[in-house]
C-alpha cells in the first residue's frame, strides 16, 4: 500500500492553510524589505514567467502585452507555516498579443488562456515548484486570468503586487489576532460535513486497496475490490471538483473574494487534509485511466479542446 493509504487508514492526512492563522507584524522577510518586494525576487519571478512563456509556447513581444501580479496569502501577514505558495497571475492585452503572436489571431482569449495555462502547468510548474528565496522554499505557479489585462481587482484578490510597476495594486488586509473568529459557526458546520465525507472516502479507498494487495486481482474478491475502489475514486473526484471549482465563485462577479464562503470552504478543506486526500485519489483515478488508455490505444486519449487547439496552431504563421 502507498504511504497515502497508510495515513488514510486512521483518517485524513495532515493539512495546512494560513487562512486561519494569526497574522504577523511584518511581511515575509525572504520576499519583502518592509512592504517593498525585494528587487532580486521581483526580477527572478518575471524572468521565470517570461522565459517560461518563450520556451513552452514560443511567445514574443511580451513587453507590449504582458502584465503580471504576485498574489495570494503568501504576500500577506499570514505567510508563515509550511512551504510557501506564490501565485503569479498575469493578464494580456489581446490586440497587442495577437500582433506579436499572429498564430493566435482569431482564437478567443478564454481558449488561448486555457491552452497556455495547460502548457505552463506541464512544462514550467515542475521547474518552479521548489524555488528558493532567502531562507524559505516556495511553490511558484503561473496562471493567465482572462480579462485582467489592465487590472486584477475584478477578481477580488486578497493581495496583489504589480511585478512590472513594482507597487501594490491591492495591499494585504489588517486582520485580528484570531482570524478564525471572522466566520460564522454555520460555515464551520457545513465545511465539517466535507471533512466527514472525505474521511469516509479515504477510509474506503484504504480498505479496498488493502484487499487488492492481498488477493489475486482477477479473482472475484479482487474484481469486487477493484470496482469498489473505482467508485470511491470517482466520489473523491466529484467532491474535490465541487470544492475546488466552486472556489471560482468567490472571485467571480458575484463573489466576495477571500472572505467568501466558497473560498472559506476551500481553505477549511486544505487545513483539515481534505484537499490532500481527495487530490491524491483524483490523481490515482487519472493515472489508472491513462494506464487503461495506453494499454488499449497506445497512449492517453487527449481531450477534444486540446487536439483542436494544437491542430489550429500547427498550420499558422509563427509556428
Amino acid at each position: 500500500m502507498s504511504s497515502f493509504y497508510d495515513k488514510a487508514v486512521g483518517g485524513l492526512p495532515q493539512g495546512h492553510s494560513s487562512y486561519f492563522e494569526s497574522p504577523h507584524g511584518r511581511l515575509d522577510p525572504s520576499l519583502f524589505d518592509g512592504t517593498r518586494l525585494r528587487p532580486e525576487v521581483r526580477a527572478r519571478l518575471l524572468a521565470m514567467l517570461e522565459d517560461g512563456l518563450q520556451s513552452a509556447l514560443n511567445m514574443q513581444g511580451m513587453d507590449s502585452w504582458l502584465t503580471a501580479w504576485l498574489a495570494g496569502s503568501g504576500i500577506t501577514y499570514q505567510w508563515e507555516g509550511g512551504e510557501g505558495d506564490l501565485d503569479v497571475l498575469f493578464g494580456v492585452d489581446m490586440p497587442q498579443f495577437a500582433l506579436a503572436n499572429p498564430q493566435y489571431q482569431g482564437i478567443s482569449e478564454a481558449a488561448t488562456a486555457d491552452w497556455v495555462n495547460t502548457k505552463l502547468k506541464e512544462v514550467v510548474w515542475p521547474e518552479t515548484s521548489h524555488t528558493r528565496f532567502g531562507q524559505r522554499t516556495y511553490e511558484v505557479t503561473f496562471f493567465w486570468n482572462p480579462g485582467t489585462d489592465a487590472t486584477i481587482t475584478r477578481i477580488k484578490p486578497y493581495a496583489a503586487y504589480d511585478l512590472y510597476h513594482d507597487t501594490w495594486t491591492v495591499r494585504p488586509p489588517e486582520l485580528p489576532e484570531d482570524p478564525a473568529k471572522l466566520y460564522p459557526r454555520e460555515w464551520y458546520e457545513a465545511a465539517d460535513r466535507d471533512t466527514r465525507l472525505a474521511g469516509q472516502i479515504a477510509r474506503g479507498a484504504a480498505r479496498h486497496s488493502s484487499v487488492l494487495a492481498t488477493v489475486d486481482p482477477s479473482s472475484a474478491p479482487g474484481r469486487n475490490a477493484s470496482t469498489a475502489l473505482e467508485r470511491v475514486r470517482a466520489a473523491a473526484k466529484e467532491l474535490f471538483d465541487d470544492i475546488h471549482l466552486g472556489r471560482r465563485e468567490a472571485f467571480g462577479d458575484q463573489g466576495h473574494g477571500y472572505s467568501d464562503w466558497h473560498n472559506f470552504r476551500w481553505q477549511h478543506a486544505k487545513a483539515t487534509g481534505v484537499v490532500t486526500a481527495l487530490r491524491a485519489l483524483t490523481e490515482e483515478a487519472r493515472a489508472a485511466d491513462e494506464a487503461r488508455e495506453t494499454e488499449l490505444y497506445g497512449g492517453p486519449i487527449e481531450g477534444p479542446d486540446k487536439i483542436l487547439m494544437r491542430d489550429m496552431l500547427r498550420y499558422r504563421p509563427g509556428q
